[in-house]
């Protein structure tokens, strides 16, 4: 049994600033089947952190189920397509969980996006410890300020994110096979699922599957994404280019469709989006890591 008492602390904020804080915290012990949480249809509105200190509990999202066993963590939006329960098999679960305001999403579709939602944190006991000090500072009442409420969240959200990402760097799956041939390949308007599971050796069912699992989307999801991304990028730095020439640079076969799945996916139409740095004598293209 955790030395700790099971208890759960609320925050309540009063302050017209959007900062990410954190909602609640809790330490829970389960052992009931009724234990069941499908947040397709909840009324509230956070975000979650669940860390499994012991038993096992499971977490469906989007038809596919991750167990969640010791010093693993899930991380959820509420509401939204996933369920975490008591599973068939499971006699209990005692976790601590971590409620936050909906600032932390871009965060959580990031740590998706390389690792999926079920994260183990086996390797680095110091996140658990983290974890605990907050829980701490909640019982004894010490998180008055809303600064010092947000500064705690975002510490956390911060070495997550960190441990994430190094720990991602290094493993190498198919699914991660995948993503690097669509980041090489991604200019190839004839690009198709069939390609790209035929070069990484899997199935289109499997690799659908195992991509979802990995990074969050689908294969198909993720090269739309690649690709306008890389389009806003050319738009603002490659002034000198038409709309074709850049359509046809980032796998679209012709300008036409490049607008409308643009407008679809950004609002506006690239025209006006490149417009947009019109304003600016000079433009710099900024990246998430190091471009030479």
């Amino acid at each position: 049994m955790f030395p700790l008492s099971h208890q759960s602390i609320g925050f309540n904020f009063s302050s017209e600033l959007a900062l990410l804080a954190l909602k609640g915290i809790g330490l829970q012990y389960v052992d009931s089947p009724a234990y069941s949480w499908d947040n397709r249809n909840r009324t509230d509105s956070h975000c979650i952190l669940q860390y499994c200190l012991d038993g096992e509990g499971a977490l469906e999202v989007e038809g596919i189920t991750y167990p969640v066993r010791k010093d693993d963590a899930f991380l959820i939006d509420i509401p939204g397509p996933n369920h975490y329960y008591l599973p068939q098999g499971s006699d209990h679960w005692e976790f601590i969980y971590l409620e936050f305001t909906k600032e932390c999403l871009p965060l959580i579709w990031k740590i998706h996006r390389a690792a999926g939602p079920v994260i183990s944190f086996g390797a680095d006991p110091s996140f658990l410890e983290r974890i605990l000090d907050i829980y701490h500072l909640a019982l004894q009442d010490t998180l008055h300020s809303y600064f010092e409420n947000s500064r705690v969240a975002y510490d956390l959200w911060m070495r997550m994110a960190e441990y994430v990402m190094s720990a991602s760097a290094g493993e190498v799956s198919k699914a991660d096979h995948a993503k690097t041939y669509m980041d090489q390949h991604y200019n190839q308007s004839d690009l198709s699922l069939d390609e790209i599971a035929d070069q990484v050796g899997m199935s289109k069912y499997t690799l659908c599957k195992e991509f979802h699992k990995k990074y969050g989307v689908t294969p198909g999801r993720y090269l739309k994404e690649l690709r306008i991304s890389q389009s806003c990028r050319l738009l603002m730095t490659k002034t000198d280019y038409t709309l074709q020439e850049i359509a046809e640079m980032v796998g679209f076969a012709n300008n036409n469709y490049f607008g409308k799945v643009f407008k679809a996916e950004k609002g506006i139409t690239p025209d006006k989006y490149r417009n947009q740095a019109g304003k600016y004598d000079l433009v710099r293209a900024v990246y998430e890591t190091p471009h030479f």
